[in-house]
């Protein structure tokens, strides 16, 4: 759903959908009533996080602590006056791009109160769960203006905001995808727009809407934003027909609104935009997460996977055998809601928001299968039309199993209408059946609660000791653990709750390789080899040599070396004393290494 979203067949530009008769429900109680009942949901998936002693951030890996560390990165370096899209203090020495990164700077401001209000992993929980009942909300405030029943725009928007995608999504910690509240907020630009185009009235003003819709959504996600244009052209394309039959006299008004629309785009996004293309990376190359791998199973829409309470035993099992990493590639609906689904696209296929309910959900199943069909699990290499799009610019980097948002949204439209439908022609007892048997797929598992129990961060004392305090601000410390997925980027959370004290190397960023293609992955270094080992618990790798660390330290310009404390302390200071040639200096239980480059004694 976005400002591309077509025309229904036979409706004329600017009657993307007609407004269906309703009831006259409390206008004060539904407008209040309903995001209060989905921020109330949203705090009871995000309970676990509130029922510990310590703070704790969702998800299982380190995308929560990445967000985390924009949010409090963008405020800092706008106030301290340094360029936020571009630094070093990350991934020192490498420079990384913070606009090829998800960082989503609006949010970041606009939490920056709440950040100092509450702390950083209780605002980041609030964030999370805030961001699940806007989408809902702002999906099921669409819907209300096209069904009869109050009712039915709760329950689409239900679907679209606390999805298995969505609740998989949040226990992924991948936030650029939880906020999905721009979805229907391009939709309702869309139509007004549209309509602006067929009035010929107000078309700059809401050019300028559709221009800060584009703005808005290249920050929440840019990978949602390619998606959202590639929907939005192909649902005109399928709709074609439908356009020409309604009159293409509306285009005769389309300059000043593109002329808006564009202008405002190129004025608050030049710079930014600039500087991302400063870096070169080439967009036809993926990036981190392979466009092969993680594609949608064929019965992955049938089968309860990880995020579902209720399996379906050996043969929900299967789940675990599909491509992809399981959390990406959950897109579970339920046959009841799938047969639901059809049953509406056929019976009322006649009604605007079902057109294009089944239109979305048609094309975005079809697109998150990938380049090729996935059957239980297995590659069938059956070719699919995402083979037409994996190589092109910018769609090389899309990660086809997140295009099932737009299943979801379309789902959630076709619920919507056969909501309506049973309300007016079931009596109550067959409502409430009907209600709890579509409400089964958002029950979550206990694997999900697990992510959503998050992990307990604290930072350790010696970080704010006084003789690192007296440190100069910037200065490179190397800590011991680095940031890996298996420890949720914890030093990333420690370097953005000391206010970007000091500079970090192998931070949980997206670089540039040495080949100019995007990674998180550490360039391979003696320093990386023995920093990577003991981080994962292991002992320091044989072979390396001791003088290449100390010179690496020593080029790099490390300031203190801090293994922090942690289980196998006494074996890791002994493994670095070996390599530097001198004893720790142990503050607050931790081994502190001032100048560790320099020749041992």
């Amino acid at each position: 759903m976005s400002s591309g979203v077509p025309l229904g067949s036979q409706l004329a530009p600017g009657q993307l959908i007609r407004e269906r008769p309703r009831a006259a429900p409390s206008t004060l109680r539904w407008r209040v009533g309903m995001p209060v009942t989905f921020v109330g949901l949203s705090f009871l998936v995000t309970l676990p996080l509130w029922l510990g002693s310590r703070p704790r951030l969702p998800g299982y890996g380190a995308d929560t602590a990445l967000h985390l560390w924009f949010f409090s990165w963008f405020p800092y370096a706008i106030s301290h006056g340094i360029n936020p899209f571009v630094t070093t203090i990350g991934t020192y020495p490498m420079t990384s791009n913070l606009l090829w990164n998800n960082a989503d700077l609006p949010l970041g401001l606009l939490s920056w109160p709440l950040f100092h209000l509450v702390g950083a992993a209780v605002a980041m929980g609030i964030v999370y769960g805030l961001l699940l009942a806007a989408a809902a909300s702002a999906m099921a405030w669409q819907l209300r203006r096209h069904v009869r029943h109050p009712s039915s725009a709760w329950l689409g928007g239900l679907l679209f905001g606390f999805s298995p995608f969505a609740q998989s999504e949040m226990a992924a910690g991948h936030l650029t995808l939880v906020n999905t509240a721009t979805l229907p907020l391009g939709w309702w630009v869309g139509e007004r727009a549209l309509g602006s185009l067929r009035s010929r009235r107000h078309r700059v003003l809401w050019g300028m809407a559709a221009g800060g819709w584009l703005v808005l959504q290249y920050w929440v996600g840019k990978e949602l934003l390619a998606t959202t244009a590639l929907m939005g052209v192909l649902l005109l394309a399928l709709n074609f027909r439908s356009v020409v039959r309604a009159g293409l006299g509306w285009l005769r008004g389309v300059g000043p609104f593109l002329l808006a629309a564009l202008g405002l785009f190129a004025l608050l996004m030049a710079f930014p935009l600039a500087v991302q293309a400063s870096s070169g990376v080439p967009l036809g190359v993926p990036t981190v997460v392979s466009p092969k791998t993680n594609v949608i199973d064929l019965l992955a829409f049938l089968l309860p996977g990880y995020s579902q309470l209720l399996g379906l035993g050996s043969l929900g099992a299967l789940n675990g055998h599909f491509s992809g990493v399981f959390l990406e590639t959950d897109a579970y609906l339920g046959p009841p809601l799938l047969a639901l689904a059809a049953w509406v696209a056929v019976r009322r296929r006649a009604d605007p928001l079902v057109r294009i309910g089944a239109s979305c959900a048609a094309l975005g199943a079809v697109l998150a299968l990938g380049g090729d069909l996935h059957v239980a699990g297995v590659d069938t290499r059956i070719p699919l039309p995402w083979l037409l799009f994996e190589h092109l610019p910018i769609y090389a980097k899309v990660v086809p199993s997140r295009l099932t948002v737009f299943v979801v949204a379309g789902v959630a439209c076709l619920l919507a209408a056969g909501w309506d439908q049973i309300m007016e022609a079931a009596r109550p007892g067959v409502r409430a059946t009907s209600l709890g048997i579509l409400l089964l797929p958002l029950l979550p598992s206990s694997g999900l609660v697990s992510g959503w129990a998050g992990f307990p961060v604290s930072l350790p004392a010696v970080l704010t000791s006084a003789p690192l305090m007296r440190l100069p601000a910037g200065a490179p410390i190397v800590t011991v653990p680095i940031t890996t997925p298996d420890n949720h980027g914890l030093t990333m959370y420690w370097q953005a709750v000391l206010g970007f004290r000091y500079a970090q190397p192998f931070g949980y960023l997206l670089h540039e390789s040495p080949g100019g293609v995007l990674t998180d992955a550490n360039p391979p270094s003696p320093l990386e080899a023995v920093l990577s080992q003991m981080s994962a618990g292991n002992p320091a790798p044989s072979g390396v040599s001791s003088a290449e660390v100390r010179s690496q330290l020593r080029s790099w310009r490390i300031a203190a070396l801090v293994v922090t404390p942690q289980r196998g302390l006494a074996a890791e200071v002994r493994s670095w004393e070996g390599i530097l040639g001198r004893p720790p200096r142990m503050i607050d239980g931790a081994a502190v290494w001032f100048s560790p480059g320099r020749a041992p004694a």
